[in-house]
């Protein structure tokens, strides 16, 4: 990593703090840190319940909310059940094993491929790989896979700090290793050869946390997407279910009876 990019993930850090100490075992050696936060990752498995999600994006702003039911199984499995005012299935996408599926009810259409980030995410304003919103959906921030470089304390957290090449991401850890927040930079020159950094992927923020299933669980999620101006918000409902039995025919999806059926290429309507 250039070191201007690293330097200012170490001066947002060094603003973040406060004066409230760390949790006493989280280690403070940033491949230690890491590896702990992993291990926590790798406790949680799978989600499901009912949510509500609120939509900020230009063209596609809900801002009372979509009531939904969020099935999701690491690595790869998904199931999103969009429900409208009534309680009536409005929408259906479910992913597994590379392949993808998103059902319309009011057009009585099956979409279905490959599960790329472009299929995946036509729910959602953001391009997202299923395995991330997968990730985010049980409960933290998808990593990049780059080398731990440096630990610095925060607001009764540490934030660990991680570089892949000219990218850089910031990690908040807190109580038993659990993830925070994540924020992920990029250096980069303008036209006039100065050195600038943007966000290129997405921020996170896990909030409302509690003690589930052996984890620190936040009950809020908020992806904020600088670039696309977009903001997309989950809230939990009182039927979490962590790590439970998933039915696999949740993940499963057969054209109804009568649906109309379009094959999807990597992103784009095949005609």
């Amino acid at each position: 990593m250039r070191r201007p990019l690293l330097a200012a993930l170490l001066l947002a850090a060094a603003a973040c703090a406060r004066r409230a100490p760390p949790p006493p075992d989280l280690s403070q050696d940033p491949a230690a840190l890491l590896a702990a936060v992993r291990a926590t990752q790798d406790k949680v498995r799978s989600v499901q319940g009912s949510a509500r999600v609120r939509i900020d994006a230009p063209g596609m702003k809900v801002p009372g909310g979509l009531q939904e039911f969020v099935a999701a199984e690491k690595p790869d499995r998904l199931h999103l059940e969009t429900l409208d005012f009534f309680g009536n299935v409005a929408a259906v996408l479910v992913a597994s094993g590379g392949r993808f599926a998103l059902y319309d009810a009011r057009e009585h259409v099956l979409y279905r491929g490959e599960a790329t980030p472009e299929n995946v995410s036509r729910f959602l304003p953001v391009l997202l790989p299923v395995e991330e919103l997968v990730t985010i959906l049980c409960g933290s921030a998808p990593i990049l896979p780059g080398r731990p470089v440096s630990v610095q304390p925060g607001d009764g957290s540490l934030l660990l700090t991680l570089a892949q090449g000219a990218v850089g991401q910031r990690l908040q850890v807190g109580e038993l290793a659990a993830i925070s927040s994540s924020r992920v930079r990029r250096l980069g020159r303008d036209a006039a050869g100065r050195e600038v950094e943007d966000a290129p992927a997405y921020d996170l923020d896990l909030n409302l946390r509690r003690h589930r299933a052996g984890v620190v669980f936040p009950l809020e999620l908020k992806l904020i997407a600088p670039s696309a101006r977009s903001t997309v918000e989950l809230t939990w409902g009182e039927d979490l279910d962590i790590n439970g039995r998933v039915d696999p025919k949740l993940f499963e999806m057969n054209p109804p009876k009568g649906a109309r059926v379009v094959e999807l290429g990597s992103g784009q309507e095949q005609r």
